[in-house]
């Protein structure tokens, strides 16, 4: 299996592009989503409440992800707090899919694109990757693209400011693909770096 992380700061562009990888016979898995799935978990709400609160328990005790991103994200230091409960069962889960534990395997496919939107700030990912791309943009660039989506500036500089930097994101990535302008120029650079994954014959 060829498995290819896609990383990105926020409204940089990285799930288009790993919509497009789709399109081309990837599978795609989106780890925001599987970190939410944890979140379900009892063992995991138990370590939230305890860094948290329990005012991010709604009436019928389960965590409210609203309030829980509200305090998570409100500083670095709960941000962190965060990513040490659910990235490492993340990253353990992401590990299972690639080796085939449970016959995970199988349903995936040979070509795997993995959207992580936090790889510089976890932890064991890297080694899962057989490259990694990071797809960039201008910070004002980023800025429209989230307002657009009906985020509210304060929000979006919050979340900007708890990023990991793009000289840090950079440094991990194997390739870094700019993304200031249309759909068209983003997927003319993605089909450039498919064609040289596939001249190296890497799947």
């Amino acid at each position: 299996m060829f498995t290819v992380f896609v990383t990105g700061s926020l409204a940089s562009g990285k799930r288009t592009a790993c919509q497009y990888l789709a399109q081309k016979g990837f599978t795609h898995i989106d780890l925001d989503i599987l970190a939410k799935e944890f979140l379900e978990d009892e063992l995991v709400q138990q370590q939230l409440i305890e860094a948290y609160g329990s005012e991010i328990c709604d009436e019928e005790g389960s965590v409210n992800k609203a309030e829980l991103a509200s305090r998570a994200f409100a500083n670095a230091e709960s941000s962190t707090a965060l990513n040490e409960i659910v990235w490492p069962l993340v990253a353990q889960r992401v590990a299972d899919m690639i080796e085939g534990v449970g016959c995970q395997q199988s349903s995936l496919g040979d070509k795997l694109v993995i959207e992580i939107s936090m790889l510089a700030e976890s932890h064991g990912f890297n080694d899962l990757a057989d490259t990694i791309l990071c797809i960039t943009a201008s910070e004002s660039v980023r800025i429209e693209r989230a307002l657009e989506r009906g985020m509210q500036l304060p929000d979006i500089l919050s979340r900007i400011a708890l990023q990991a930097s793009d000289e840090e994101r950079n440094a991990l990535c194997d390739v870094v693909i700019e993304n200031n302008g249309n759909l068209e120029s983003l997927y003319k650079k993605l089909d450039s770096w498919l064609q040289l994954q596939q001249q190296e014959q890497l799947f």
